[in-house]
C-alpha cells in the first residue's frame, strides 16, 4: 500500500510524516524506517525510527540517480523483514525531479510495497488540483 501525504512546498508535510511515524511507534508490530536526505529530522524522531540520509547516494552536487534511489529502498526492505512501514520525505527533492516525471518510481514503489507487504508513505510537494494523472490512484 502507497499513501501520500501532499500539498504545496511549505505547508506542513514534513511534519506531518514525523508526526506519522512517531505515532505509529505505538501500535507497531514491526519496524519503521525513515528515509529522507538530511540529518535536520533525527531528533525529531523518536528512537524506536529508524532514520536513514539517502543523501549517501548523491555524487557531488548530482542529484541521487532514480535507479539507485530504488535499489536503496529494495536493499533496504531485503536487509529486514521486519520493516512494517517506510517513510520517505520528498522523494522528488532528492532526484531533483517533477513529480510529473515520476511515474515509473511511484509504479516501482507499488510494487516493492506489494512484494514486501510493506506500507510506504511519501510526503509529495504538489497541489491536489495539479497532480498528474497517475498519482490519483494513490489518493
Amino acid at each position: 500500500m502507497i499513501k501520500l501525504i501532499t500539498g504545496a512546498k511549505g505547508t506542513g508535510k514534513t511534519k506531518i510524516i514525523i508526526d506519522m511515524a512517531n505515532d505509529n511507534v505505538e501500535t507497531a508490530k514491526g519496524d519503521i524506517v525513515f528515509i529522507t536526505d538530511t540529518d535536520r529530522y533525527m531528533y525529531s524522531l523518536r528512537y524506536q525510527v529508524r532514520i536513514i540520509n539517502a543523501s549517501c547516494l548523491k555524487r557531488g552536487d548530482d542529484p541521487i540517480d532514480e535507479q539507485a534511489l530504488i535499489g536503496f529502498i529494495k536493499g533496504v526492505l531485503a536487509g529486514n523483514h521486519d520493516i512494517e512501514t517506510l517513510y520517505i520525505d520528498g522523494a522528488h527533492r532528492m532526484l531533483k525531479k517533477p513529480v510529473r516525471a515520476m511515474e515509473d518510481f511511484f509504479d516501482d514503489m507499488l510494487d516493492v510495497a506489494h512484494a514486501t507487504d510493506t506500507k510506504i508513505v511519501l510526503t509529495v510537494s504538489e497541489d491536489e488540483q495539479n497532480f498528474p494523472e497517475f498519482l490519483r490512484k494513490y489518493y
